[in-house]
């Protein structure tokens, strides 16, 4: 990308540093998107999977006792497997927001980086960046009051 030559440049560089970052944003959000349809949907090809297991059993046995005991051995296992579920939940939760940050804060920098660069450089940005934080530091306030409550 090359500094602006004129001022009527700038408007055109800033659109498009403005559609990069929103493309970029776009993109994280679909990622997130598709690791969450992926964690639920190995968690439900694992339940499809284990009422088979049940289905075959009832199938298969042929006296009163062993039929009998399905049930209970059932909602032994079940009730096993759901707390595994949820620590399983819990760290795709982390690892999944942990990943869109991350991607966020580097379209944000990139962002900012093409944005001074069409301004003309740090100097004609200083307003525009202590505007940034800011807003930044409204947003941060904002979200550690919704926390708290």
């Amino acid at each position: 990308m090359t500094t602006p030559n004129t001022q009527n440049d700038i408007p055109f560089e800033l659109y498009k540093a403005n559609l990069q970052f929103a493309l970029r944003t776009n993109k994280l959000l679909k990622e997130c998107g598709q690791r969450w349809l992926g964690t639920f949907d190995h968690a439900v090809d694992e339940s499809i999977a284990e009422t088979q297991e049940e289905i075959d059993k009832v199938s298969l046995n042929d006296e009163w006792q062993s039929l009998a005991a399905i049930p209970g051995e059932t909602f032994l296992r079940v009730m096993q497997e759901r707390v595994g579920d949820a620590q399983s939940m819990a760290q795709a939760v982390v690892t999944n927001q942990t990943r869109f940050m991350t991607g966020l804060q580097d379209a944000f920098l990139i962002w900012q980086r093409d944005t001074a660069k069409a301004m003309g450089g740090l100097e004609a940005t200083k307003p525009f960046n202590v505007a940034m934080v800011d807003f930044f530091k409204l947003f941060n306030n904002t979200a550690a009051t919704g926390a708290k409550s």
